[in-house]
């Protein structure tokens, strides 16, 4: 037989007093005639005994406050195929939030429209969300109308209302390029990301001024869109085997880098001998390919829990200041451009 779960009535009745006071003791409110200690251990004690444990969704009901955050991906599916980036990312928002107190909630159901997307968030379940969304998406556009607290992260937004976390991509593209550069490399190719993503764009035009700032001319067929690791890498394959191929690979993600290096494998190309390559965010399973991979490093742990710590503010209704923060990234040197494992720059 079940046990029954224990109510707050049952609380009441075992110390002879009503709900509401069981409730003030509980949530430690003041009342305009105090609450003697005799009748606040006679609630504890009876707490204790009967093993009662708050209604959560009751509490938040009363607190108007949930103490719980979501994390909303562009693509719920994101959340089958956990990459480098979204561990570290999950990391870091997990660790602020039991920090915090906060829980996390996935958000990860599909709406049949965007207004139904907002109010699923809004329907009281959390207190805030995490938006990790393309540049233009409506979503951050209607939360900001309805006055809902929310943060994006690895990307922006081009409203002044609206609180967000980035890296500097361009910088980050222009620190890998020009690392290939000085290393004798002119024949550059780039394996974009999608349009839509704001990192992406970024990234890819960091790599166009780089190359034009050295003289060098930008052929649109060198940049290759391979947006995730189980795309179609054959318009690369066949880049590689031309004869006039790129000497070297600045890849917008980690995970497609490391793909590039399994298609270079496939070819009989050795890496750095042949081409050199060099990705983006420099997550941990770097230094588990061979050769180690070199990538741009962005903070994503870091930048994660500032997102985190800036929401937490804004449901408790603290002030954030400044409303946007722009990481500063830095280049994790290793074998797979020529250098030694372990440098940077």
């Amino acid at each position: 037989m079940l046990k029954r779960r224990v109510t707050l009535q049952d609380v009441a009745k075992q110390a002879g007093v009503s709900k509401v006071t069981v409730s003030n003791i509980l949530n430690k409110r003041e009342t305009a005639v105090p609450i003697s200690e005799t009748t606040r251990e006679r609630v504890l004690a009876a707490v204790q005994e009967l093993g009662y444990y708050p209604n959560a969704v009751a509490r938040a009901l009363a607190r108007q406050r949930a103490d719980a955050i979501a994390v909303v991906l562009q693509f719920p599916s994101i959340f089958q195929g956990w990459s480098g980036f979204t561990n570290e990312l999950m990391h870091g928002v997990s660790d602020r939030a039991i920090e915090l107190n906060f829980d996390i909630l996935l958000h990860t159901r599909a709406q049949g429209s965007l207004e139904a997307e907002a109010q699923a968030l809004m329907d009281g379940r959390v207190d805030g969300a995490l938006l990790l969304r393309d540049y233009e998406d409506p979503l951050s556009d209607l939360l900001a109308e309805y006055g809902f607290p929310h943060v994006l992260f690895f990307t922006r937004s081009r409203r002044d209302d609206v609180y967000w976390v980035d890296c500097d991509n361009r910088a980050g593209a222009r620190l890998a390029v020009e690392h290939l550069l000085n290393l004798g490399h002119q024949r550059i190719a780039h394996l974009a990301g999608p349009p839509s993503a704001y990192s992406a764009g970024e990234r890819r035009q960091g790599y166009m001024a780089t190359l034009r700032d050295h003289g060098i001319e930008v052929k649109p067929e060198w940049i290759i869109p391979l947006h995730y690791p189980g795309a179609d890498f054959t318009p690369l394959a066949n880049l590689l085997q031309r004869r006039d191929h790129p000497t070297a690979l600045f890849v917008w993600s980690d995970d497609v880098a490391m793909r590039a290096l399994s298609v270079c494998a496939e070819l009989g190309l050795s890496v750095p001998e042949d081409i050199a390559i060099v990705g983006f965010d420099s997550t941990q399973i770097c230094e588990h390919t061979s050769p180690n991979l070199s990538s741009v490093n962005q903070p994503i742990y870091q930048m994660a829990s500032d997102a985190l710590a800036m929401l937490a503010s804004l449901v408790s209704g603290k002030p954030v200041e400044p409303r946007a923060r722009l990481y500063t990234p830095s280049l994790d040197i290793r074998g797979s451009c020529g250098a030694k494992k372990g440098g940077n720059a």
